[in-house]
């Protein structure tokens, strides 16, 4: 993957550092547009919320971007970031909107809206010409929102041979959140985090941990699937004379969530290789701890770039009552996905990329699972 090489890049370009400025040199204008389309070869399964045969197959990987960020002193800037979706009906959606302020030469303040640092490449998962892939796999980049209001401080250091960076953040996200195509309204409260990055020569070493209080607003009774499984938990609860602990296990009403990141990177200009994991501890019952990682390799030859990533999925049932009743809900889903692809560099900012992705659902919902083919094509710039 271009960890080395293309994320400085794309930071350069949308971050302020470089590109094209219009008429007031201390305003910048920035944007990245991907347009995709795939074919899904299996009626019966459905990866990633693309389904087989479905009418809208350009929207689940076109969408826009637009970047303006504003120089109001040496040392602090205003950025705001625009972007139109099509899995999102291209509604235009605020994504980012933050003031910057350096502390000092190695230490810079943020407040506003701002990414969650989940991922290795959380600060430009909407930027497709950052990576190799038309999208990173959902194995292991499956959280269902990326923002949140509040503040972080990165502070950048030097020692020995190394390089590196650590960001603390803390704020809260008070939208709603869309899980399993359908939405609810949430409060992610106390959303606190600390990401190190380091960097020695080729490699590159990432870990990460970020918390929150989660709550969803449920209907018992409801036709939504967590309203469903809510209502489900605690007829079976009452079933086996669940204790009072167990069945208030079951909801989302504060209930705090963990994510634990780690990610190495080799890059030497000719090969290049990711490895990441993604660890979710959920105190919810409804959602079932998650442990996944990919490992992907490329190999340039000029303008042309071939990877290939091996991706899976592992849910973790919890212990006693409360797995009891997880197991009997049918909850566990376990995923592997091979992906082959190519990326063609048309120009400096413009990559052309082809992709097939074997998904083999080993179980879903307890039961053994279905398996397809995924393929996508994809024109991603920025500019």
């Amino acid at each position: 993957m271009r960890t080395r090489i293309m994320t400085p890049l794309v930071s350069a370009l949308l971050m302020g550092t470089a590109g094209h400025a219009i008429a007031d040199d201390s305003l910048n204008v920035y944007g990245f547009l991907n347009v995709g389309a795939y074919y899904l070869d299996e009626n019966d399964i459905t990866i990633e919320n693309y389904e087989s045969g479905d009418a809208n197959f350009f929207n689940r990987d076109t969408m826009m971007g637009l970047q303006v960020s504003k120089t109001i002193s040496d040392r602090t800037s205003a950025t705001i970031q625009l972007t139109a979706k099509g899995e999102e009906d291209f509604d235009v959606r605020t994504s980012l909107a933050f003031v910057s302020h350096a502390l000092n030469d190695s230490t810079d303040f943020r407040f506003g809206r701002l990414r969650i640092p989940f991922f290795y490449y959380s600060e430009f998962l909407d930027v497709g010409y950052a990576y190799n892939w038309v999208r990173p796999t959902g194995d292991a980049y499956g959280i269902p929102f990326a923002d949140y209001n509040g503040a972080d401080l990165t502070h950048r250091f030097s020692f020995d041979s190394f390089d590196g960076q650590v960001q603390l953040n803390y704020g809260r996200r008070d939208k709603p959140i869309t899980l399993f195509n359908e939405e609810y309204e949430s409060e992610l409260n106390n959303f606190a985090g600390i990401t190190l990055n380091l960097y020695m020569g080729n490699f590159g070493f990432r870990a990460g941990m970020q918390q929150t209080e989660m709550t969803l607003e449920l209907e018992q009774g409801g036709s939504r699937r967590i309203d469903f499984a809510y209502t489900a938990a605690q007829g079976i609860a009452g079933l086996i004379n669940a204790s009072q602990s167990t069945r208030d296990t079951f909801d989302f009403d504060e209930k705090r969530a963990r994510y634990y990141n780690l990610a190495t990177t080799w890059d030497n200009g000719d090969w290049s290789f990711i490895a990441e994991t993604a660890i979710i501890d959920f105190e919810s019952g409804l959602y079932v701890d998650n442990f996944a990682w990919l490992a992907s390799a490329a190999k340039r030859f000029g303008a042309l770039t071939l990877h290939t990533t091996y991706s899976t999925s592992r849910d973790r049932l919890d212990g006693g009552e409360v797995g009891e009743i997880q197991k009997t809900m049918k909850l566990r889903g376990e995923d592997d996905s091979v992906t082959l692809g190519m990326r063609y560099d048309l120009d400096e900012a413009t990559a052309l990329k082809f992709e097939a992705t074997h998904h083999v659902e080993e179980t879903n919902q307890g039961e053994p699972g279905g398996s397809g083919t995924l393929y996508r094509a994809a024109l991603q710039l920025v500019f």
